[in-house]
This record gives structure tokens, C-alpha cells and sequence, in this order.
């Protein structure tokens, strides 16, 4: 079996990207064999002493919200990772990063006269004035606990919120804001409700809807007064007709005025996403990817289509101009972080369709999905992962992607120690032109690609890459983890009650150091302090996250927060770990003690059964860090 070739554009992009930023180091000797014990590698002397500070992201995330500017040529979109994009509709270009950092975007709306813009996470709600963005106002915490929903009234001047003032998510709250002063107008609770799913503001400016998860009830818009249920409506998205007579939530619409229900669901499934053209003419739901755009007058169906490659839809809305439907492919649940059981559906596009030719589409995407890897190329240039299920080659000055390849969802990938050829999976690629080399056994690759180790029969068998020749055998019934950094031990793990870690000393053929685990301690992910006195344990993929620090030639040991992910920087002076929660912990390796946190990775962890937050990290010999989270972004950290 050959090895699947890389796409054409990835040899020349890599040849390019390997030679304008720095030229690979010099190959090893051809007379220094496998196994030959060698020097540490000379780390270049980068101080890691000063704070980190976000220089960059790839991806955007999972998508909150989008809304469309009134004249239709903006596109502003809220993700789950804590960004607000600004994006040009006619070619999907990212204009601008509104907002980005503390935590996850809710929602985002624009004023009917296009004068302001309004978005919220989960503890701030901010306007804007559109389109020169200079900012108005700031309501800090206008939840205590958290915010799930926004809505602008039609002239702009008020604004509603939903959210929780509590950890336990209990009693839900609804406040009403003047947009001029920011003072409170009026406010109600309600007990024994999950979430604000959506607010809507009627055409008059009159009326509040609310839609939380089990009822649909309006307010008066003035002072939150007047509160009474609509029969027949569930959560979901509200949307109101044209003349305030109409009300449609969770696939249902209702007469206001009679109470009547004058649309049903079909196969007795609520629909997430409800909305109303502005011309009054038209209404839309959704189920699943298939949307259904109905006229007014007499209920008949005008279209229904499939969103192609999309499993969901989350959101509808209609242009202002009523000509266009935007489909939003986002999540299902506004507390989805991206990987839990719970989640759902998980997508980052948005699809404008013209109403009168609904095959027709214009797409924004919020940029590739990250996950699985995260690695850097040994001078620092280069960060190899799994972007949209496939391998890809970013650029880390601009984080720009340079390459992308048809390798499907990599389990390993690696670069070797001259930089000059790439693994993934168990085939070796040349970099200078994407061609496939070769093939090797084993489950670990030496830094120079010479030495593959493997399980073999019960033992632990070292071949030659090019010959598969069999170099070295440890008579050591294991599993193979991989290599130090620069070739000299080769971990191993056990289980036979307690987990025991083995670090090979490849040269000399013996055990250099062991360490014996409880069950819920430490894992199968080690690295290595490049001064070499540390080495990290953490469980990656188990249910739990568990990080346990062992000194290499002393007793030395200590139990860290929990983490999924713990790498040192490349001086030695800290380790970046990262867990449940959405923080990277920078800690310092004299103690071991927090130094500081960064913010920036999305989530929302309740109601997830093994929730994670950070679930990868990697230090680029410049400092330079990045961060997977389980948002589906990389963000990138740096210390200068």
C-alpha cells in the first residue's frame, strides 16, 4: 500500500514557506547511526518570562448568531469561541474582529435605520454605532450569572436581555435597558425555566415575546408589566408577522388576537428556527438541514430545500429587503462547547439564499474546524493540524494557511528535527514536494526519521525506517508512546492495576527511569522539559483529566490541577496546562504554581457529561503558544 499523496498545492507552498522565514538546519551526519546516544538539541535561548498575550487565532468556532447589515453587505456573526466577525457578504471575506475576548458570544443584531449594532456574550452586552463602530455603551453583567438572549426594539432606543442571575439556572430573568442613558426600565423572573432561548420585540415597538424553554409569553416592551402566555407556543426562535397579528415560535404560528393556531407543525416536531419576511409576505422554519418557505396569505408551500453537507439549522432571517433567506448552520444549544455527548449538531457557515432562486447561495464561512492536533515545525514557522476533518499547514507569522492535503483526520503528525520531511499517521511526506516517501511500523517516529519503535510479538522492536530492518530489541511487553525529544528515551506504558511508565534508554538497551501511577493519575501524553529534568503525564482522551509532573533522575514529584494537555515552554521555565475549564494555566516550574491564566478559548460547561475545555498545546521554539480548545479554534499566545 502507498502512501496517499499530498495535494500539489502543499509541496509549493511548503517549499515556499520553509525557505522565506528560515532555512531548515543543516541533515544529521549520514554516518551517525539509530541509537547512538546523542546530545541534547541546543534550544534557542527564548525567555518566557513575560506575560502572555493573545497574538492570533485560526477559526472562529462553532456560530452563536449572525445578522445582516440593512443595506446587505455586512454580515456580523457571534461565535461559541468569543469572537464577533464582521465579514463582507459578496465574497465572504473576514473584514473585521469586533470583539474578541472574555468568553462566548450570544447574539447580535442590527437596528432597523442601521445606525447601531449590538452584540452579547455571556457577561457583557455592547452597541456600537454602524458602520464607523465607535463604541456607545457597555452594560457589564446585565445578568450576574450569565446572558443567553438580546433583542433591539424597532427604533433603536431599547434593548432586552435574557439571561440568569444564578449559578443553578432556576429562575430566569428578563431585563428591558434604554439604549440612551443605559437605565433600567423594567425587569421579570421566571422559576423552573433552563434558558431564554430567544426575545422579539413586536413591529410597533409595544410588545416584548419571550420564548423560554417550555412557554412563549409577552410583556409590555415600557416596563416588562403585563405578562400573559401565548397558548399553543413553545421555545424556539419568535418572530413576529409584519402587522403584530402573528406570532410564530418552535414551528407554530398564532393569531394574537383569537388565539387561534393558524399554522401546525408537521410530523409533530418543534422546529428550532422561526422568522417572518419583513414585507410580510413570507414565513420560514426549519427542521433538521430542510427549510420550508411558506406564503402568508394561505399557508402553501413556496419552497423547501435541503441545506446541502449540513445537518442543522439553527437560525432564520430574512433581509431586510425581504429578497434574501439566511440560514444559519450553527449549534443547537447555546451551552454547546463542540465535543460533548449533549451538543448536537455542531456547524460555522452562514447561507444566504434570493428568495426568488433559492439554489442559488452565497456562503460565509467562519473558517476552518479545528481539532484533534496541534503542531509546531522545529523552527517555529509552521503549525501542522487537522482543519474540516483534513491535515493543513498554517503559517504562524499571520496564521494563514499555506497548504492542505487529502489525509483525512490524522492521528499522528510530526515533523522531523531537520524539518524536511513531515509524518502522519505511518507515512513519511517530503516537504519540499508533498511527494510520499514511505511507509514504517510502529506506533513512534525518532526526531530524524531514521527509527521506528513498535509492539512486536509481545516486545518492543526498533527498525530502520528506510529497510525496515530490525535495529534493537527490548524484551518488554508494552505499549509505545514515543520518543524524547531528541531521540534518547523511548517511553512505554503498562497497566496491570497500576499504570506504569517506562522511559527506554535507546542507546544503552535498559530502563532509565519508571514511574508507577494510580488509575486516576497521570495518562498515556508525556512531554518532556527540554532542559531535561521534568517530564508531564496527562490523560488526553479519558473521561477524566488528570496531569502528574515526574523529575527525571530524582524523587521528585507532584500531583497539577487536572488537565487534558501540559507542555513546556521552551525554556523551561513554565508549563502550560490546560483542563475542563476554558483557561490555559501558565505555571512555573521552580513550584509548580499558578502564575497566571489566559482567557480567550470558548465554552460553557454545563449540562456535559465529560466537558472539556482546553484539549491541546504546543510551544514553538520562538515562545510562541498555541492552544486547541474544544471551541474548534487554535489561538496563539506570545510572551515578549
Amino acid at each position: 500500500m502507498r502512501p496517499v499523496r499530498f495535494a500539489v498545492v502543499l509541496a509549493l507552498a511548503l517549499l515556499g514557506a520553509c525557505t522565506e522565514e528560515a532555512s531548515p538546519p543543516a541533515p544529521p551526519p549520514d554516518d551517525e547511526q539509530p541509537g547512538e546516544e546523542k546530545p541534547p538539541e541546543q534550544v534557542p535561548p527564548v525567555s518566557s518570562a513575560a506575560p502572555f498575550q493573545p497574538c492570533g487565532a485560526i477559526g472562529a468556532g462553532a456560530l452563536a448568531a449572525s445578522a445582516l447589515s440593512p443595506d446587505g453587505s455586512v454580515l456580523a456573526v457571534a461565535t461559541l469561541s468569543g469572537q464577533l466577525v464582521l465579514y463582507r457578504t459578496a465574497d465572504g471575506s473576514r473584514l473585521q474582529t469586533l470583539w474578541e475576548l472574555p468568553g462566548q458570544q450570544v447574539s447580535v443584531v442590527f437596528s432597523e435605520d442601521g445606525r447601531r449594532l449590538v452584540a452579547a456574550n455571556q457577561t457583557q452586552t455592547r452597541i456600537w454605532r454602524y458602520p464607523d463602530l465607535a463604541p456607545v455603551r457597555t452594560f457589564d453583567l446585565p445578568h450576574s450569572h450569565r446572558t443567553t438572549a438580546l433583542a433591539l426594539s424597532p427604533d433603536g432606543a431599547l434593548l432586552a436581555t435574557g439571561g440568569f442571575d444564578t449559578a443553578g439556572n432556576e429562575t430566569a430573568s428578563i431585563r428591558i435597558w434604554s439604549v440612551e442613558d443605559g437605565s433600567l426600565r423594567g425587569s421579570l423572573q421566571r422559576s423552573y425555566e433552563q434558558v431564554v432561548q430567544s426575545l422579539a420585540f413586536s413591529p410597533d415597538g409595544a410588545s416584548l415575546a419571550i420564548s423560554t424553554h417550555h412557554f412563549v409569553f409577552i410583556v409590555s416592551a415600557a416596563d416588562a408589566s403585563g405578562q400573559r402566555a401565548v397558548p399553543g407556543l413553545s421555545g424556539g426562535q419568535l418572530g413576529w408577522s409584519k402587522d403584530g397579528s402573528l406570532l410564530a415560535s418552535g414551528g407554530r404560528v398564532v393569531r394574537l388576537d383569537t388565539g387561534a393556531l393558524v399554522k401546525d407543525l408537521e410530523l409533530s416536531t418543534t422546529r428550532d428556527a422561526s422568522a417572518f419576511s419583513p414585507d410580510g409576505l413570507l414565513y420560514a422554519d426549519a427542521l433538521g438541514s430542510e427549510v420550508t418557505v411558506y406564503r402568508v396569505a394561505d399557508w402553501s408551500k413556496v419552497h423547501t430545500f435541503p441545506e446541502p453537507n449540513a445537518s442543522y439549522v439553527s437560525r432564520l432571517s430574512f433581509s431586510q429587503d425581504s429578497t434574501g433567506l439566511v440560514v444559519d448552520l450553527g449549534v443547537s444549544a447555546f451551552w454547546c462547547n463542540g465535543v460533548g455527548q449533549l451538543c448536537g449538531p455542531w456547524g460555522n457557515e452562514v447561507r444566504i439564499h434570493p428568495v426568488q432562486d433559492l439554489a442559488t447561495v452565497r456562503t460565509v464561512s467562519l473558517g476552518p474546524v479545528m481539532r484533534d492536533h496541534v503542531v509546531f515545525s522545529p523552527d517555529g514557522s509552521l503549525l501542522a493540524s487537522t482543519g474540516d476533518g483534513v491535515m493543513g499547514i498554517w503559517r504562524t507569522r499571520g496564521q494563514h494557511q499555506v497548504a492542505t492535503s487529502n489525509i483525512q483526520s490524522p492521528s499522528r503528525l510530526q515533523f522531523s528535527s531537520d524539518q524536511r520531511q513531515l509524518r502522519a499517521n505511518n507515512a513519511i511526506y517530503d516537504t519540499a514536494t508533498g511527494k510520499g516517501l514511505r511507509e514504517f511500523q510502529g506506533q513512534a517516529l525518532s526526531p530524524d526519521f531514521k527509527t521506528s519503535a513498535g509492539r512486536e510479538d509481545d516486545r518492543i522492536l526498533l527498525r530502520d525506517v528506510i529497510t525496515n530492518k530490525a535495529l534493537q530489541t527490548f524484551e518488554l511487553n508494552a505499549y509505545v508512546i514515543g520518543f524524547s525529544p531528541d531521540g534518547r528515551f523511548l517511553a512505554t506504558t503498562t497497566y496491570d492495576g497500576r499504570t506504569r511508565i517506562q522511559l527506554l534508554d535507546v542507546a544503552g538497551g535498559t530502563v532509565r527511569h519508571a514511574f508507577e501511577l494510580d488509575y486516576n493519575q497521570g495518562g498515556s501524553r508525556l512531554d518532556f522539559s527540554p532542559d531535561g529534568r521534568w517530564v508531564t503525564l496527562t490523560s488526553p482522551y479519558d473521561g477524566f483529566a488528570s496531569t502528574e509532573v515526574r523529575g527525571l533522575g530524582t524523587a521528585s514529584s507532584r500531583s497539577l490541577p487536572p488537565s487534558f494537555t501540559a507542555v513546556f515552554s521552551p525554556d523551561s521555565t513554565v508549563l502550560a496546562t490546560g483542563g475542563v475549564d476554558p483557561e490555559v494555566r501558565i505555571l512555573t516550574t521552580t513550584d509548580f504554581s499558578l502564575r497566571e491564566r489566559l482567557v480567550g478559548h470558548g465554552t460553557y460547561l454545563g449540562q456535559e457529561q465529560w466537558p472539556r475545555g482546553i484539549v491541546g498545546a504546543a510551544f514553538a521554539r520562538t515562545g510562541q503558544l498555541a492552544t486547541l480548545g474544544a471551541d474548534r479554534t487554535i489561538r496563539f499566545w506570545c510572551s515578549n
